[in-house]
């Protein structure tokens, strides 16, 4: 499984972990090392369970995945030592408040669950809306918090033209 129900970002390193299967006609068969070893530790008849998730899937989820890295590094240091890079996707959820809140606890605090982005339930482009639909709130409520002025300008002109190119490799 590439993406969790709540869009971990993943690492390169995972891609490992994938396990492909091909069909067959009747059933499928391992296609890569780790479906081989998957089916080595599976007992007879014992049932696995797979999220299907397709190469755009994925390519939407590192292009987005990447573009918040390009944000992420505008921001004052600051702001960086404080929240790690691979936090800052769970950081942006938290502050536009897209998780459900699951238990409240006797003393007010909340297990939360994050939103889940649903990557593989759209077409180019929605997800090409879905991302200048974040932008502007990006801009205002994050780049906006620690720059104002030219300096912020030109942040955004800069993450624009990018975002453009972000879009084109898909």
């Amino acid at each position: 499984m590439l993406i969790s129900q709540n869009l971990t970002p993943m690492k390169d390193t995972q891609l490992s972990k994938v396990i492909n299967l091909r069909w067959a006609g009747g059933g499928f068969l391992p296609a890569n090392q780790a479906a081989d070893d998957l089916a080595d530790q599976l007992r007879n008849n014992e049932v696995v369970s797979f999220l299907e998730v397709t190469k755009r899937d994925l390519s939407f989820h590192r292009n987005y995945m990447a573009l918040l890295g390009y944000i992420y590094d505008y921001l004052p240091p600051k702001f960086r030592n404080a929240v790690p890079k691979d936090k800052f996707y769970f950081w942006l959820k938290h502050l536009k408040g897209q998780y459900d809140v699951v238990y409240t606890f006797k003393d007010g605090t909340s297990l939360i669950e994050y939103q889940s982005i649903a990557f593989g339930n759209m077409s180019e482009k929605r997800f090409h809306e879905y991302v200048k639909n974040q932008l502007p709130w990006i801009y205002e409520d994050v780049i906006g918090a620690f720059y104002t002025g030219e300096i912020k300008n030109t942040i955004i002109e800069n993450i624009e033209i990018d975002f453009e190119k972000f879009m084109n490799k898909l």
